[in-house]
């Protein structure tokens, strides 16, 4: 119900470290909890959120790609529990914790108001590409980020992606 780095337990702890200014005591930290969840990234993603630790999967190109499955003695696959399969979907992967029902921000809006909305954001994006604030990237065959000169050229990797997704909404 909380967020993972919110807390007094051990794991609060080590998931505050995970965003230290200090990148020795951060990287160690990532380490060893990437090392607790047995080398998986979708269970990293589950205990710590996936803003903690999306640093240090760019590091180790884990990023949009499936890795080798390691093997561990420990007899405990499954780590879900009761409370968590009962909440799970409506656990935000991001910050790690559960969230409320939000209202549609878009209900009572008319197509056209929702259309000049759009048309506003991706004005917002344009600029804060152009000013340097942001710069649009893909992922590589090593799984770390590769920057891109425009934003069109993600156009080419998405049948590519849709693929690579049917893969991952089956898990």
């Amino acid at each position: 119900m909380n967020r993972p780095e919110e807390g007094t337990t051990l794991r609060a702890k080590l998931c505050k470290l995970l965003t230290s200014p200090i990148t020795e005591l951060r990287d160690l930290v990532a380490e060893l909890l990437f090392v607790l969840c047995k080398e998986n990234v979708s269970r990293m993603v589950k205990y710590t959120g996936y803003g903690n630790a999306a640093g240090m999967f760019a590091t180790k190109g884990l990023l949009g790609r499936s890795q080798a499955e390691t093997a561990y003695s420990s007899e405990s696959e499954d780590s879900e529990t009761e409370e968590y399969q009962k909440y799970k979907e409506r656990i935000n992967p991001v910050t790690g914790c559960f969230e409320h029902s939000k209202p549609n921000p878009f209900e009572g809006m008319t197509e056209e108001q929702k259309e000049y909305e759009a048309l506003k954001l991706v004005n917002l994006v344009d600029k804060l590409t152009k000013e340097g604030v942001v710069r649009p990237c893909r992922i590589g065959d090593d799984g770390k980020p590769e920057p891109i000169e425009h934003v069109l050229e993600l156009q080419n990797e998405l049948p590519k992606q849709q693929y690579g997704r049917k893969d991952s909404d089956s898990e």
